[in-house]
């Protein structure tokens, strides 16, 4: 096959036919709707659908899409290819000019099935080439499908295209997100940096009377709960029972965390089944590829697989009263030429579909046993699929990284709509000083912030200064994490952010001399997250001016006429705060 509907070029295999059956017109955005089908030769032989269309380029300066990075670059048209499934990234990329405007932003509502896309520059004319492109047999044993590609040209801010990518998803394309529980938006304390896998129950129960104390009402107990091997490896994963060395009686420690006032969250690297598990022989002919590192990876495709996974975690939510899990790793359910093909003992021969049955069915038995169960997922699962399953979701690790945790947070708030977006956890040098740790937490100020310092070894002073950032987020939760979040200079990985709820606007500054645009509101704090001693706000009005250190020191305050641009001097990690007179 090989035709033209509209300005799509679409190619595909024998027995393939595929036909633009409506375009859904709204102005500047519109919705080209797609009919697939195809023979049961065009399955088995795996063909493939392509669709290609160019559009010239005025002012296409940069790129944007969820697991871009630090890479907002426009690459040639023989590079830069992307995938998507349910359990990896999401189809959509925004092209956007030096202002943050948009250009082009497109999306494709097929966001289960395996799909490749991608933009890129065509040298010979200056134009922009957009791909979309999927092979059949992943729909077996069904011979038609369907598909929509949306494509916005409105002249708003990126992050708003993004937005409404983002709501078309949940709204038309029927992948409603889970609702989030108010425990989701509170501050973690993780284990993870701060002790890795040497951790205990008594040192858990100590180090969460600490967190408490400073603020947490959330842990996290990550890797090592489950085995006493120290290499940080995954080869005893699989059995998922508690290391008695170390945890004894799992229920009476959790009992004994809840007394303190924590919640806590158990970690499970879902789809790993460990060489040296006991369980492995069991299921070493039902992993989904070879293993490496002393690890495999579990192949959902099997019913008892998933059966299995599901009933380790009902157990542990029956028999420990948990609040939730960090299920970890569930991107390595990924389609790759190195899977294990189809057989007649699986039940559910597509992976992806495999992937959605078993989350569909574990999240919704969970939900039945604890309505407001705390479910965190972790880039690169962050496509909309994933939310109608998990209610947080973390940025990759990064740790003791200002600039991708920064990145992360914005990009995941931008393309996740109203779920829960958490920080990295964040770590740092026992002897790093306060003002540069603050930067670090100013820079994921709109996430939930995830914490992972050794509470133990706080200086008294990075114990102050951690105090007041995480009492000013919690007393400001709403306005940092339940505000649309604008962004700016997102081709410089931002330089600077702010919301705005009722009559408080919430500003942080992430680069020096930035001059920074409150909207018109009574309160304004402007947060110093770079390492300048001044910030340049454009605001005009009488105010009073309070300027605070990193550790929420007084450093003056008084009444002021501001006009225009205004240098204000405020510490490194400090905070100013404008109230309207």
């Amino acid at each position: 096959m090989k035709k033209q509907e509209l300005f799509f070029n679409i190619t595909g295999g024998d027995g393939v036919e595929c036909r633009l059956s409506s375009v859904k017109d709204k102005g500047e955005i519109k919705i080209y709707n797609f009919d697939l089908e195809w023979n049961e030769s065009a399955s088995v032989n795996n063909a493939e659908v392509k669709l290609e269309w160019c559009v010239t380029m005025l002012e296409f300066m940069y790129r944007w899409s969820p697991l871009c990075g630090s890479n907002r670059n426009i690459t040639p048209d023989w590079a830069g290819r992307r995938s998507s499934m349910l359990s990896v990234n999401a189809p959509t990329e925004s092209i956007y000019n030096g202002q943050g405007s948009n250009r082009y932003t497109y999306a494709v509502s097929e966001c289960a099935k395996k799909i490749d896309f991608g933009t890129g520059v065509v040298e010979e004319n200056g134009s922009l080439h957009f791909m979309v492109r999927t092979n059949l047999k992943q729909y077996a044993p069904g011979l038609k499908t369907n598909f929509s590609i949306y494509i916005d040209t409105r002249d708003i801010p990126v992050y708003e295209s993004v937005w409404d990518v983002a709501e078309w998803w949940a709204k038309e394309c029927g992948m409603t997100p889970a609702e989030v529980p108010d425990a989701a938006f509170e501050p973690v304390y993780s284990f993870w940096y701060s002790y890795h896998q040497h951790l205990n129950a008594h040192e858990v129960e100590a180090e969460c009377k600490r967190a408490k104390e400073l603020g947490f009402d959330v842990c996290i107990v990550d890797d090592g709960w489950q085995t006493d091997d120290l290499n940080r490896g995954y080869a005893f994963c699989g059995d998922w029972e508690p290391a008695v060395s170390k945890m004894g009686d799992m229920a009476e420690h959790v009992e004994r965390v809840h007394e303190i006032g924590m919640k806590y969250i158990l970690w499970y690297s879902v789809p790993y089944i460990g060489c040296k598990s006991k369980n492995f022989d069991e299921f070493k002919d039902m992993i989904l590829r070879d293993p490496h590192d002393n690890v495999a990876v579990f192949d959902p495709r099997y019913k008892k697989v998933r059966e299995y996974l599901k009933g380790i975690y009902v157990k542990a939510l029956n028999d420990w009263k948990l609040d939730g899990f960090k299920l970890d790793f569930i991107d390595m359910w990924g389609d790759r030429d190195a899977n294990r093909p189809y057989n007649d003992k699986m039940d559910i021969p597509v992976l992806q579909d495999a992937v959605d049955a078993f989350m569909t069915d574990v999240i919704s038995t969970l939900k039945a046993i604890k309505p407001d169960i705390l479910l965190e997922f972790r880039q690169c699962y962050i496509g909309p699929n994933m939310r109608k399953y998990g209610n947080m979701f973390r940025v990759g690790d990064c740790p003791n990284d200002y600039i991708n945790n920064r990145v992360g947070v914005l990009d995941l708030r931008t393309h996740l709509g109203d779920s829960a977006v958490h920080s990295d956890m964040l770590m740092w040098h026992p002897k790093e000083r306060p003002e540069i740790a603050a930067i670090q937490i100013i820079n994921i100020i709109f996430g939930v912030m995830q914490y992972s310092a050794r509470l133990d070894s706080l200086t008294p002073e990075m114990k102050k200064m951690s105090r007041f950032w995480l009492d000013f987020m919690k007393k400001h939760k709403d306005l940092l994490l339940k505000s649309p979040v604008h962004t700016f200079d997102l081709q410089n990985l931002y330089t600077w952010a702010k919301t705005t709820r009722e009559n408080e606007c919430m500003i942080a500054l992430f680069a020096a001399d930035k001059c920074v645009k409150p909207d018109d509101v009574g309160v304004i704090y402007v947060a110093n997250g770079c390492q300048s001693e001044r910030a340049l706000v454009e605001c005009d009005g009488k105010y009073c001016v309070k300027i605070q250190n990193c550790f929420g020191d007084i450093i003056s305050e008084e009444q002021s006429e501001l006009c225009g641009i205004n240098a204000i001097s405020v510490p490194v990690g400090g905070l100013i705060t404008l109230t309207k007179i």
